[in-house]
């Protein structure tokens, strides 16, 4: 049976992980958190860090965008409407977290109007003008 506490092995033991896990337990309750929470934090630094190469960005970039709330063709009550609403939001601020994506681009994702289209007030009837201002 290999020693799996030999350092040339990748191979890494029981030990260790659970010495790391106990180690951030200790961090956990000093700062008042969970593991859980400083795990997501150290991931989320992680992508954020290679998110920012640019040879990785735009790999990194499709697999975050793969998991975006896909809008059904049809929503059949209000609240239907207002859960995707708040998953495309909440999804969109961990976009904007990890610096995966520029704010511009989410901005023109939800625009009804494309970037770069001029917006022209042609005019208005009299009947609809107001001169009480």
């Amino acid at each position: 049976m290999p020693n799996q506490l030999a350092a040339s092995k990748r191979r890494k033991s029981l030990a260790e992980h659970r010495a790391v896990l106990a180690a951030l337990d200790v961090i956990a309750r000093r700062e008042g958190t969970t593991v859980t929470a400083l795990l997501r934090q150290a991931g989320r630094e992680l992508v954020r860090k290679h998110a920012l190469v640019p040879e990785q960005a735009q790999a990194i970039r499709a697999a975050v965008w793969a998991f975006a709330p896909q809008m059904p063709s049809r929503f059949r009550t209000a609240a239907q409407l207002a859960r995707f609403k708040r998953r495309r939001r909440e999804f969109e601020q961990l976009v904007l977290d990890l610096q995966a994506v520029e704010p511009s681009v989410i901005q023109a994702r939800n625009s009804a109007i494309p970037p770069g289209c001029e917006i022209r007030i042609l005019g208005l009837h009299p009947h609809h003008a107001t001169t009480d201002l």
